[in-house]
C-alpha cells in the first residue's frame, strides 16, 4: 500500500459519510414530501454541498504526487473533508416526522452554515497557497466568496433574493469551474 492509498482511505470515509448524510436527508425529505415546503436557496445549497463532496473526492487524487506524508500535513488535508461533512450535517434536521418548513429551517441555520462555508473557503485558500503553490491573485473566486458570505453574515440579511442569488451564483461558479478545469480533472496513471 502506498502512502497516498493509506491517506486517501480516511479522507474517502469522511467524504462518504457526508454524501451519505446528504442522500439520507434527501430521501427522508422525499418520504415526507407532503409535510414539507421547498425553499430554492436551501435546495441549491444541498446540490452545491453534494457536488463539493464529489469534487473534493475527485480532486484528492492530485495528492498522489505527495511522496512523504507527515501527520501535520495529513491533519490539515483532512480538515476540508471534515468541514464538508459538517456542512452536510447542518443541511438537514434531526427528524422529519413533523411538517418541515425548509425556508424557516434555512434561515434559522444559515449563520452556522455560512460560518462553516467560510471556514471551508479559508482552508481552500491555505491549501492552494501551501500545497498547490497558487498565489492569492489566482484565487479570485475564493476571495470573492469570503467577502460575500461575510457580508451576508454581518448584515444578517434574510432577503430571499440575496440568498437565492448567492446560492445560484455559487452553483453557477462551481459548474463553470468544473467545465473550465475539466482537463485538470482527469485521472490517469
Amino acid at each position: 500500500m502506498t502512502p497516498f492509498e493509506y491517506v486517501i482511505v480516511l479522507i474517502s470515509i469522511i467524504l462518504g459519510l457526508g454524501i451519505t448524510t446528504i442522500l439520507t436527508g434527501v430521501a427522508e425529505w422525499i418520504k415526507h414530501y407532503r409535510n414539507s415546503t421547498l425553499h430554492a436557496p436551501y435546495i441549491i445549497w444541498i446540490i452545491v454541498v453534494f457536488v463539493m463532496h464529489v469534487h473534493e473526492w475527485w480532486e484528492c487524487y492530485s495528492l498522489k504526487s505527495i511522496a512523504v506524508w507527515r501527520l501535520p500535513l495529513f491533519l490539515f488535508v483532512v480538515l476540508y473533508p471534515i468541514n464538508l461533512y459538517v456542512l452536510a450535517h447542518l443541511l438537514f434536521p434531526r427528524q422529519q416526522d413533523e411538517p418541515f418548513d425548509s425556508k424557516k429551517f434555512y434561515y434559522d441555520r444559515y449563520p452556522a452554515f455560512f460560518i462553516c462555508a467560510l471556514i471551508g473557503v479559508v482552508l481552500s485558500v491555505i491549501h492552494n497557497l501551501t500545497i498547490e503553490g497558487l498565489h492569492l491573485r489566482d484565487q479570485v473566486v475564493q476571495l470573492s466568496l469570503l467577502v460575500i458570505l461575510s457580508t451576508v453574515l454581518i448584515t444578517k440579511t434574510r432577503n430571499t433574493v440575496i440568498h437565492l442569488g448567492i446560492a445560484s451564483l455559487l452553483l453557477l461558479t462551481l459548474i463553470i469551474t468544473l467545465i473550465l478545469t475539466q482537463d485538470m480533472l482527469l485521472i490517469s496513471q
